[in-house]
């Protein structure tokens, strides 16, 4: 067995990057739950469906604990950036206990410049997983009151 096979990214994960935005520069958190495909040493990110209409996906090669690749991600709608779609390059370094990726992604803002972000991906739970993707699906699908 391979060295990246060793891990399990199976179950629901929390995505969450930070890039400064607007002036004065604040720092703005996007935030998608998400799922992981992993193939040999191919691992794919794909978020789950929210009510807000955001995306994200991403593909990775893995080398050991090294993820290397690229990703897009949409905005939600009535986001300040309404639905604009990124992309660009990340590389994140798994965790000795494979619960979490961590690094910086690349990639254009809005006003045309690249501009660096803080990415994680931490996992959040596989227990039940038929029910729990289930279940966030349709909790984070439902309307709000």
């Amino acid at each position: 067995m391979a060295k990246d096979e060793a891990y399990d990214f199976s179950g629901v994960w929390r995505s969450t990057y930070r890039v400064q935005s607007g002036l004065p520069k604040k720092t703005i958190e996007i935030e998608h739950y998400v799922v992981m495909y992993h193939t040999g040493n191919q691992l794919v990110i794909e978020s789950l469906p929210n009510t807000e209409g955001s995306y994200l996906m991403a593909r990775f090669t893995l080398d050991g604990q090294i993820a290397t690749g690229s990703y897009q991600s949409q905005n939600a709608p009535k986001s300040a950036a309404k639905g604009a779609i990124y992309y660009g390059a990340a590389q994140l370094v798994l965790d000795a206990d494979g619960r979490a990726l961590r690094g910086k992604g690349v990639g254009f803002g809005k006003d045309m410049t690249v501009k660096m972000s803080e990415w994680d991906v931490t996992h959040i739970g596989k227990e039940h997983e038929h029910i729990t993707l289930g279940r966030l699906a349709r909790d984070t699908l439902s309307p709000k009151a």
